[in-house]
């Protein structure tokens, strides 16, 4: 391709983004005559100690150009989003202006919670390129970047990584005046505060071949951040109609679908779909909007969204099934009631959908469910769990309601029996012979704890649930664990070590939640 096409190209593609968002806020902050040297008051720096430090680009026109009015306003709209249960372990977050998409951002930065100093979490930031034409994508040569908040190191090791692979370059120049990567990170600073970027712009490379850079450098623990906008200048009911498409693809993570629509970010968000593919990680929509929602009209507007990417299913290793424990569900937990007294019960009914589906036939119809018993349309969380002559055979789950709670027991059970990378898919033989149990969650609540001491006085062996998450790793015992693991202390540290973390990492700087469980077994089986 000839340099003059390659213009052409990136124009065509990428000028109108550019025009919206630096046209509109603009026109909300000017840019001093002083330009970029003189920004808040001396805060851009160069070089220190020959550090190649990559200078802020659009500090100033798509956010406030001093720290303390940056500050305020990305804190004022974390404060406007809701609270996150569960720390992410990839996000796909919007790009324009603050005043535009920066309330869909915080739905997803909200999530997040301050890594240590001692452990910063290294995060792979992903942009496409709006202003230069890239062949691959570019890691850039810097030891850090720089925003009104400070300094941000660049991890060496990940940059190093990745420039050994086809198609990656050092290249500069695609992120010197790139926005993409620049708009998250006052987010992070806030959010994170220690953490290092791995940056990453891209041009003309498939989601694929991005998304197999990754699986070779992504390590546990590291964030994965997608930088994208949705629709472009679309009348709103129009971009309503192209967004609900886009989110309808990132939703059931297919990556093909995405790639046909108009998210400038496209290609990053298919090869984050196609790494939550591999990864078994589930998207969950934060925010979804557009700028004739936040500050534009609806003439022309920019479509934005926000996914938050959790573990698609959880896996709880726990004792056989037991008589009831707890009484019942906290309050704002799946009731009771639901389908208390009748038959078929939950077990029942996820036998019946494994009996047809392991024999080759449909299994059962969520939606049918729901008509027959309209408590299942409620959003609920359970697990399945299945045990075959008092042996774990299999348990998945979800930790959080996000889904209709037919939709929930169905999927996990099948899940159970044949997606358990523990054992091998239950056979039909199999199924006559293998105990359901059905656990109902309440929603997952914070603990806060004082110190490791206050943390174990507190903690109800047999009742609590427990969720720890560091580092972007989380794991989860099912309150019957504590049947095996009595002593708090055996308990969180086999808790850490499921989690991929050392056996200690619950004395400091663990994120705690708990919740209940309403256990279900099935009638006239010995339980």
């Amino acid at each position: 391709m000839s340099a003059s096409s390659r213009m052409n190209w990136q124009c065509s593609r990428y000028a109108g983004c550019l025009t919206r968002f630096f046209d509109a806020v603009w026109i909300r902050a000017p840019v001093g005559s002083g330009g970029f040297s003189s920004v808040g008051g001396g805060w851009m720096e160069g070089a220190m100690n020959n550090e190649r430090v990559r200078q802020p680009a659009v500090a100033g026109m798509f956010y406030p150009k001093e720290s303390k009015a940056l500050r305020a306003m990305v804190e004022g709209l974390l404060e406007q989003a809701p609270t996150v249960a569960n720390e992410p372990l990839a996000m796909i977050v919007p790009h324009a202006g603050f005043i535009y998409s920066g309330l869909t951002a915080a739905h997803a930065y909200k999530g997040l919670v301050r890594a240590p100093a001692t452990a910063p979490r290294r995060v792979f930031l992903l942009g496409p390129s709006h202003r230069v034409w890239l062949d691959g994508a570019s890691v850039g040569d810097y030891d850090a970047y720089l925003t009104p908040l400070g300094r941000i190191p660049v991890d060496r090791e990940g940059v190093e990584c990745l420039a050994r692979r086809p198609d990656v370059s050092r290249d500069e120049e695609p992120h010197r005046l790139e926005h993409s990567l620049e708009t998250q990170l006052p987010f992070l600073q806030v959010t994170l505060v220690n953490f290092r970027i791995v940056p990453i712009v891209y041009g003309e490379i498939s989601g694929g071949h991005l998304a197999d850079l990754l699986e070779a450098c992504v390590k546990p623990g590291d964030l994965i951040v997608i930088s994208t906008d949705l629709s472009h200048y679309h009348p709103y009911d129009e971009a309503r109609r192209l967004d609900g498409i886009s989110n309808q693809a990132i939703l059931a993570r297919d990556p093909r679908s995405i790639a046909g629509c108009e998210a400038c970010g496209r290609i990053g968000v298919g090869a984050m779909l196609e790494t939550a593919r591999r990864r078994r990680w589930r998207p969950v929509l934060a925010d979804l909007r557009n700028s004739g929602d936040t500050a534009g009209d609806r003439n022309r507007v920019v479509g934005y969204a926000s996914y938050l990417f959790h573990a698609d299913v959880g896996t709880a290793d726990h004792a056989p099934a037991s008589p009831p424990v707890g009484g019942g569900s906290a309050p704002g937990g799946v009731a009771p009631a639901v389908l208390s007294g009748e038959a078929p019960g939950l077990p029942e009914l996820v036998r019946a959908h494994l009996t047809a589906s392991l024999e080759g036939r449909s299994g059962l119809s969520a939606e049918r469910l729901i008509e027959e018993s309209p408590e299942l349309a409620r959003q609920g969380a359970c697990f399945v769990t299945l045990t075959r002559r008092g042996a774990l055979r299999g348990c998945i789950g979800s930790l959080v309601a996000h889904r209709p709670l037919a939709e929930d027991l169905l999927e996990n059970g099948l899940s159970a029996a044949l997606r358990d990378p523990r054992f091998a898919p239950l056979t039909a033989a199999e199924l006559a012979g293998t105990e359901i149990e059905v656990s109902l969650l309440t929603p997952p609540e914070p603990f806060p704890y004082r110190d490791a001491a206050d943390l174990l006085a507190r903690l109800k062996p047999g009742v609590h649930g427990v969720i720890l998450s560091k580092q972007g790793r989380r794991a989860t015992f099912l309150p019957q664990v504590w049947e095996q693991l009595p002593d708090p202390v055996a308990f969180l540290g086999q808790l850490c070590r499921k989690a991929g973390l050392d056996g200690d990492s619950w004395r400091e700087g663990a994120r705690i939640q708990v919740y209940t469980v309403e256990k279900r077994l099935e009638k006239g089986r010995k339980g």
